[in-house]
């Protein structure tokens, strides 16, 4: 047993070397080609890969039949599942092509940015600022950009499966100005990041194992984090809807909206289900405006109240036994 157990982490520590060498290759190929050539290789890699995934393919269909299946034909949602594949694809293009990018005249080459007088005058109340976010458009740009333009900004991330491969992708993120918060008793210090005066990255748009609430979300109701309006209860940090999307010429719009008022109700489990509403109704028309630049594939509507009534009655079992 031990004699494969040794052999299993020398492979491990061969493999995740070479992987990690064979990435960074990849990276600096691919940034010898045009953008255009990149791009256009990426469309039909991502037809390609609508093809080939079956089981995200179906996810796609079906969620997208959830939501447009009454005014769409099933030829039409096919289509738009197709595209959002599509999406994906040329976002991860441009992910690859601007590793290097550090500074806002780099990204003012494919990047056009609208509404930053809204981060900028919420910025300087001096309680740090929730950059609320969505997976539309290639968000990888939407979280960067804030440090990129000058604004020390904060991110939550979940870490990968092997460290190697994590210290690569965060490395990238610092270089750009993101300071990376981990996961592991992670709400205290994204309370201080907002007391430093940071912007703070925060996406609610994912059915996740966080503590959340039942919203509407495109005419279903979606169970939904409620991190983004416990942080802004307990900071009275401005709530700053940043989203992107990439316009029919290839250049991304980065697009910064009002501050999102935060409505008091006098109860705290009721300002947050309120709130949590209120900002994904704002996340909700963004996507509306270019549907198939959203993850589709991600299934959003999973969780039911019986999903989370069976949580927390397990939960309750396990306290009982704890004290027993």
């Amino acid at each position: 047993m031990a004699g494969k157990l040794s052999w299993k982490k020398i492979r491990r520590g061969i493999k995740y070397p070479i992987l990690v060498f064979l990435i960074k290759a990849f990276i600096l190929f691919v940034r010898l080609f045009p953008r255009n050539f990149v791009l256009a290789i990426c469309r039909h890699l991502g037809s390609f890969a609508f093809w080939l995934v079956k089981g995200e393919r179906q996810k796609t269909i079906r969620n997208l039949s959830l939501i447009y299946g009454a005014e769409k034909s099933p030829e039409a949602i096919r289509a738009m599942a197709r595209q959002v594949f599509v999406n994906q694809a040329l976002n991860f293009g441009d992910y690859v092509l601007t590793l290097h990018y550090t500074t806002r005249e780099d990204f003012a080459k494919l990047v056009d940015v609208s509404g930053e007088e809204h981060l900028k005058k919420a910025h300087a109340q001096g309680k740090g600022v929730l950059c609320l976010m969505s997976h539309a458009g290639s968000w990888e740009f939407s979280a960067i950009l804030p440090p990129v333009l000058g604004y020390a900004t904060s991110a939550l991330s979940r870490p990968m499966p092997n460290p190697r491969i994590d210290k690569l992708i965060v490395g990238y993120r610092q270089k750009r100005g993101m300071k990376n918060i981990g996961r592991r008793k992670a709400y205290p210090k994204l309370l201080e990041a907002l007391e430093a005066g940071d912007c703070l990255i925060i996406m609610i748009d994912q059915d996740t194992q966080a503590r959340g609430v039942f919203v509407d979300f495109m005419g279903h109701s979606a169970y939904t984090p409620v991190g983004a309006a416990r942080l802004a209860m307990d900071s009275g940090a401005p709530v700053v809807p940043v989203f992107i999307r990439r316009k029919s010429d290839d250049r991304h719009e980065l697009c910064i909206q009002p501050p999102i008022a935060w409505e008091e109700t006098g109860n705290e489990e009721e300002n947050l289900l309120v709130n949590t509403r209120n900002y994904t109704a704002v996340i909700e028309a963004f996507i509306k405006q270019t549907p198939e630049q959203w993850v589709w594939m991600h299934e959003r509507w999973k969780t039911t109240p019986e999903d989370v009534a069976a949580f927390l009655e397990k939960k309750r079992q396990k306290a009982k036994e704890a004290t027993r």
